[in-house]
């Protein structure tokens, strides 16, 4: 199927083509769209519009590398929510102690991301999420909004990607009740390959993303 969708356009022609395979969720009730900050808060504003959902954005933040910050090791997620590949830091000889001030940052970082987009907090439990980003190469945020979700007791869990790795998500298959995902290419180096226009989301393109309200349908 990959060869039949990649590479997208932009943010909103690969949600357009994910919101296809959503509609049996169109006006669900007690289902929310939430957008990973940055990127899924596009895809999450094209999904709410086509499947006439809410939108609220879900503030996560990857844990890089020490030598290489662009490489998600980790995630932290506004809940609390944690994703540590352990794994990954034994193999690499990768300490705690020296991921400690990455894990400082990106905490400053979630804060003002929560202050900026802060919104009257959204009840969660019981209510069918569906969590969305353009992408996920390691899917650590991801993992680190799910682990969010769980806590918080929604009644269900969709993931929905438009390209991730493979072994991605394989993972996140085990992880939510249910996944959409259109493509997963191999080799997989970064999630803006799969685009041909992928801008980075400024705060502004973020409040404008949310504050759009979609023209009401006709029936």
């Amino acid at each position: 199927m990959s060869e039949l969708v990649l590479p997208f356009f932009d943010r909103r022609d690969a949600g357009t083509q994910l919101a296809r395979r959503l509609e049996h969720l169109r006006d669900g009730k007690n289902v929310l769209v939430l957008g990973l900050l940055r990127g899924g808060a596009e895809i999450g504003r094209t999904l709410a519009d086509a499947l006439g959902l809410p939108l609220h954005p879900y503030a996560v933040r990857k844990i890089g590398h020490p030598a290489n910050p662009e490489f998600a090791i980790g995630a932290i997620a506004q809940g609390g929510g944690t994703f540590l590949d352990e794994v990954f830091m034994q193999a690499e000889s990768i300490t705690f102690e020296e991921l400690e001030p990455v894990i400082e940052e990106e905490l400053r970082e979630l804060r003002r991301r929560k202050e900026i987009f802060a919104e009257a907090p959204v009840p969660l439990r019981g209510k069918h999420i569906i969590l969305t980003d353009d992408g996920a190469a390691t899917g650590a945020t991801m993992f680190a909004a799910i682990e969010d979700m769980r806590a918080a007791g929604v009644g269900r869990i969709t993931v929905a990607l438009p390209v991730a790795a493979p072994d991605t998500a394989e993972r996140l298959r085990g992880l939510a009740d249910e996944t959409t995902i259109l493509a997963t290419p191999s080799p997989f180096l970064a999630v803006g390959q799969w685009y041909v226009f992928f801008p980075q989301l400024t705060d502004r393109d973020i409040r404008a993303l949310l504050r759009h309200k979609p023209p009401k349908r006709t029936r």
